[in-house]
């Protein structure tokens, strides 16, 4: 006859598989993952480092609309971008969201800047005019997959994005008609 500890240790190993997540799979809760050209900001946002401004000084986009506004990049305006950070690969690094804000956002349309931490700061690993920017769960080559979405008045554009050790590339692309 069988013991009650022959009875609950199979319970217990049961229920601690089901509260195990993966680590490819972990994000912390508080994580802003979905963007949209929609939202005004971040959910939380954080300043923006020195080092992400430097880049982000020397983005031609951002330097047409410096000029437009005749504004030295020295005197970049911190409140053209919204930063939300992210874990997109080890759970050590804080990585970083940029979004545009107006005047370097458009109209339906967002400028987003992805950075991965590194040793030596932060790298820039994605710049992408879009409506939605979606960091997705799922890993490849030890960082989150990314879904980039845009629309125009007959079709929608999907685009899956892996990161090649390097840089984002894009990984699948679907263009189809508005239904």
């Amino acid at each position: 006859m069988p013991t009650i500890q022959n009875r609950i240790f199979p319970l217990v190993v049961v229920a601690a598989f089901a509260f195990v997540q993966p680590v490819s799979a972990q994000t912390h809760v508080s994580e802003q993952a979905d963007f949209s050209a929609e939202d005004a900001g971040v959910r939380t946002p954080v300043p923006v480092p020195a080092d992400v401004m430097d880049t982000l000084r020397s983005e031609r986009d951002v330097q047409n609309v410096l000029e437009s506004e005749n504004i030295s990049k020295e005197n970049l305006p911190a409140s053209w971008f919204a930063a939300s950070s992210i874990h997109l690969g080890p759970q050590n690094e804080v990585d970083l969201v940029i979004v545009g804000q107006p005047p370097v956002a458009g109209s339906n349309v967002a400028t987003f800047w992805v950075f991965r931490s590194t040793s030596k700061g932060h790298e820039l690993v994605l710049t992408a005019y879009v409506h939605d920017l979606i960091v997705t769960k799922k890993m490849s080559n030890g960082y989150r997959e990314i879904k980039l979405l845009s629309a125009t008045a007959v079709n929608v554009s999907r685009v899956l994005l892996r990161f090649d050790g390097s840089k984002y590339q894009e990984y699948r692309s679907k263009l189809e008609p508005i239904r």
